[in-house]
């Protein structure tokens, strides 16, 4: 059936089965890893468990890198213990390329030919799997993207996740990368420009916000907030802190524009507004991104804008418990503009 582009998807194995002259060494070990991951079979290394190379018993000029993949047949009796064969013959002990003097690929043919005998030619090619899977794998080290698609963890993407401050796994939890939180680790990689910059610009933040929640964000900075004054601290008579120009002022609190800022995200959808309430697995993540890119000296408030359209009705419901003062409006009809009186304090 075809796709969204209207083409119909590719068997590449069944492919590499039916013409296996047409692909190249490392192409058609990459598609058999490929599949491999996708099937959750086991790996040897960058290797799947089940795939043994084998060498060509010719002296025949090569065509092609790779002349024959044979899989293994689900339905056969051993079929369990039994190994994907794929035949190379660019390299290898024997063979046409082979490092071995021509004499031995000869008495391979021979014994195969005469004797019908072929556990000589599976001895050598145990050295010669050997000398090709290393090869592929010195191949696949330097190519970083090649680990990424396969979902490992190369040496690359640590470095990377060192560069952005997050090289420790615990640093990334606390980040909430777990299902729950809905933040993919890879965002981090993705990222990793920005979160090595300290300190942050605002549109820094607003860009890091939006990609890795997904959520369209608004910051507005410098935003006034009332901050008490510890007893000790304030002014009295006979006491410290009182220098006219210095340290005096009369109150308990004091008026400040320098450490809080106030972020508003959406309009969002129904199920990523009840992410971002107060102690769910979202506003956790997002206390602790804050938390990473601006430290504790800074407050931050959020607001909460829900999408009009999936305002609930004021109505106790069991499968979508509402929240007192979260996500409940006392209204019967459809509000004219989202709702945006969600509001909750993130950082002190």
């Amino acid at each position: 059936m075809a796709g969204a582009l209207g083409r119909s998807p590719r068997d590449l194995t069944a492919e590499l089965v039916r013409e296996t002259y047409r692909f190249g060494f490392f192409q058609g070990v990459r598609i058999l890893s490929l599949a491999a991951n996708h099937r959750g079979e086991k790996r040897r290394g960058p290797l799947p468990a089940k795939l043994r190379f084998r060498t060509v018993a010719s002296l025949s000029f090569p065509a092609s890198e790779l002349t024959r993949y044979q899989p293994v047949d689900p339905e056969a009796i051993d079929a369990e213990h039994a190994r994907d064969e794929m035949t190379v013959a660019f390299m290898g002990l024997t063979g046409p390329s082979g490092v071995l003097p021509s004499a031995y690929t000869e008495l391979l043919m021979e014994r195969r030919q005469f004797h019908r005998d072929t556990g000589a030619h599976a001895f050598f090619d145990l050295f010669s799997h050997r000398a090709m899977a290393l090869f592929y794998g010195a191949w696949r080290k330097y190519r970083y993207w090649l680990s990424v698609e396969g979902g490992d963890h190369d040496s690359f993407t640590r470095y990377l996740l060192d560069l952005s401050g997050l090289g420790l796994a615990r640093l990334r939890e606390r980040l909430g990368t777990d299902e729950t939180a809905g933040v993919d680790e890879s965002l981090f990689i993705h990222y990793a420009g920005l979160l090595s910059q300290k300190p942050l610009s605002a549109q820094a933040m607003v860009t890091l916000i939006e990609g890795f929640f997904g959520v369209h964000t608004e910051m507005a900075q410098f935003v006034g907030q009332w901050i008490d004054v510890p007893v000790e601290e304030q002014t009295r008579l006979g006491a410290g802190a009182c220098e006219l120009g210095l340290s005096a002022f009369a109150g308990e609190r004091i008026w400040d524009r320098q450490t809080k800022m106030q972020l508003r995200l959406g309009p969002m959808r129904r199920k990523q507004f009840d992410h971002l309430l107060p102690g769910k697995a979202g506003a956790e993540a997002l206390d602790a991104l804050m938390q990473f890119m601006v430290g504790h000296g800074l407050a931050c408030d959020v607001t909460l804008v829900l999408d009009r359209r999936d305002v609930p009705k004021p109505r106790l419901d069991a499968g979508q418990p509402l929240l007192l003062g979260g996500n409940v409006w006392l209204n019967g009809n459809r509000p004219d503009t989202h709702p945006d009186q969600m509001n909750y304090r993130l950082l002190h």
